[in-house]
C-alpha cells in the first residue's frame, strides 16, 4: 500500500492521536485541518488512505468525500464523526466510504481497519432515511444499518417492542442490492403448530431472492428452529431476524447462522432527546407546546416509538388548532407523570456526562469543585430564567442568602 495516509481533522489533539497510530504502523501521516486543505493536498500527492472527519470548519466532510471519489484513482476513505445520523451513515456509504466510526474513537479499532482497508469492498448504494436519532445508541445502530445495507449478510435486529426493528429492516432492504426484490415478514405465532412449517415454506417462496424477516425469532419452537436451520442452506432470500427479548431459547447453531450483523435499538426512555424530532415527524402540521413536550419527556414509554406514534395521532385528532397542549395527550400518558421518570432521566444524563468528563488517566481528572460548579451553574441559570432574571426573587424562593446567590451567579 502507499505509505502516506492523509488525516483531515480540525481537532488538534485527535489529529495528533491519529498521526501517532499511523506512525506506529510504519506509515507517514499528513494532516490537514480543513476540508479545502485536504483537497489541496490530494491534488499534489498520492495517498493510500484518507481518514476524514465529517464536521470540518469550512465544508462538510461528505462534500470532501464526494470530491475524493471524483479523483481518477480515489484512495479508500475512513469517515469519523461526533454526531452521526442515519442520513450521514448512509450518504457516507453511498459515496464509497470504506468504514464509519463514531467519536470518541476506538484507536485500536481504527488501527485494525487501516490494516484491512485495502481489501476491495463493495460500496453501498443508499439514499434517504425514515429513522431519527441522535443518541449514542442510535448512532451505533445507524452505523451497523449502513454496513448491513452494503452487504448480503444475515442481520439480527434487537430491541424492545415498538423500538423500530421492522422499520430498520425496511431501511436496510430499501438501500441494499436486493431493494427491487420483495421483503416478506414471517410471524410464527400466527400459525397453528401443524401448519407453521408449511407457512414458513410459503414465506420463503414468496420472498424469492429478496428478504425474509423472521419476526421474534426467540419465540420459535424447537421443532421450528430445527426446520429453519435445515432449510437455510438452500434459501435464496437474505435473512433478517428480530428479537424483543432474551435469545437463550435459540439454538446456538441457529443463532450463529442468523447473527452475522447485529443492530441494537434502545428503548425510547433511554433517548428522550429524540422526542421532539420523533413527535414532529408524526404530527404533520401540528406543533408541540413546551408543556406537552415536558409531559412526553416525563413518561416512561413502555410501548416505545410505536406508542409515541399512536399518542401523537391521538393528540392531532383531538386538537382543534395547531398547537398540542397537555390535555390533548392521552390521559394515561399525562396521569403517569409522577416525576420519577424525569429524575431517572436526569441521573442517566448526569452519569453519561461524568463518564465523558472523567474518562482518561487519573492525572487528567477534573477537580470535584469544577464539576460541581458546572452543574450548579446550569441549574441556577435555568432557575433564574423562571424568575425573569431577578436574583432577589430566586433567592427568596430558594431560601438562599441573596449575597451568596449573587456571588455564585457572578462566578458563573
Amino acid at each position: 500500500m502507499n505509505s502516506a495516509i492523509l488525516i483531515i481533522e480540525d481537532e488538534y489533539a485527535l489529529a495528533a492521536a491519529l498521526a501517532t497510530v499511523v506512525r506506529r504502523m510504519d506509515a507517514t501521516p499528513v494532516v490537514a485541518a480543513s476540508g479545502q486543505g485536504g483537497i489541496d493536498k490530494l491534488g499534489t500527492q498520492n495517498f493510500g488512505l484518507v481518514i476524514l472527519d465529517v464536521g470540518l470548519p469550512d465544508v462538510s466532510g461528505l462534500k470532501v468525500l464526494e470530491k475524493i471519489q471524483a479523483l481518477p484513482k480515489p484512495p479508500p476513505v475512513i469517515i469519523i464523526t461526533a454526531h452521526g445520523t442515519l442520513d450521514t451513515a448512509l450518504e457516507a456509504r453511498r459515496l464509497g466510504a470504506r468504514e464509519y466510526f463514531l467519536k470518541p474513537l476506538d484507536l485500536a479499532a481504527i488501527q485494525r481497519t487501516i490494516r484491512e482497508v485495502f481489501t476491495p469492498a463493495k460500496a453501498a448504494s443508499t439514499s434517504g432515511t425514515t429513522m431519527i436519532g441522535t443518541s449514542d445508541a442510535m448512532q451505533r445502530a445507524f452505523a451497523v444499518i449502513a454496513q448491513a445495507s452494503g452487504c448480503d449478510a444475515p442481520v439480527l435486529l434487537q430491541g424492545p417492542p415498538g423500538s423500530g426493528k421492522t422499520l430498520a429492516a425496511q431501511v436496510i432492504h430499501r438501500h441494499s442490492a436486493r431493494s427491487s426484490e420483495p421483503l416478506v415478514v414471517f410471524r410464527a405465532d400466527e400459525w397453528a403448530a401443524d401448519r407453521v412449517e408449511a407457512a414458513l415454506d410459503e414465506a420463503m417462496a414468496k420472498a424469492g431472492r429478496g428478504v425474509l424477516v423472521l419476526d421474534e425469532i426467540s419465540t420459535f419452537s424447537k421443532p421450528l428452529q430445527a426446520a429453519l436451520l435445515h432449510r437455510i442452506p438452500g434459501l435464496q432470500a437474505r435473512l433478517f431476524s428480530t428479537a424483543g427479548g432474551e435469545l437463550s431459547a435459540l439454538r446456538e447453531d441457529l443463532f450463529y447462522a442468523l447473527t452475522v450483523l447485529q443492530v441494537t435499538l434502545p428503548p425510547l426512555a433511554e433517548r428522550t432527546a429524540d422526542l421532539p424530532a420523533l413527535a414532529a415527524s408524526f404530527l404533520g402540521d401540528h406543533v408541540l407546546s413546551a408543556e406537552a413536550l415536558a409531559a412526553l419527556k416525563a413518561y416512561a414509554w413502555p410501548g416505545n416509538v410505536r406508542e409515541l406514534k399512536t399518542s401523537m395521532s391521538h393528540a392531532a385528532a383531538v386538537c382543534g388548532g395547531r398547537t398540542i397542549l397537555p390535555h390533548h395527550l392521552p390521559s394515561t400518558l399525562v396521569k403517569a407523570d409522577d416525576g420519577n421518570h424525569l429524575e431517572e432521566t436526569m441521573k442517566r444524563s448526569l452519569a453519561a456526562w461524568l463518564d465523558q468528563k472523567t474518562t482518561g488517566p487519573d492525572e487528567s481528572m477534573p477537580a470535584y469543585d469544577d464539576l460541581l460548579e458546572t452543574v450548579e451553574a446550569s441549574m441556577l441559570d435555568t432557575l433564574l430564567q423562571r424568575f425573569d432574571g431577578k436574583p432577589t426573587r430566586l433567592a427568596a424562593a430558594l431560601k438562599m442568602n441573596r449575597a451568596t446567590l449573587r456571588r455564585k451567579l457572578k462566578e458563573d
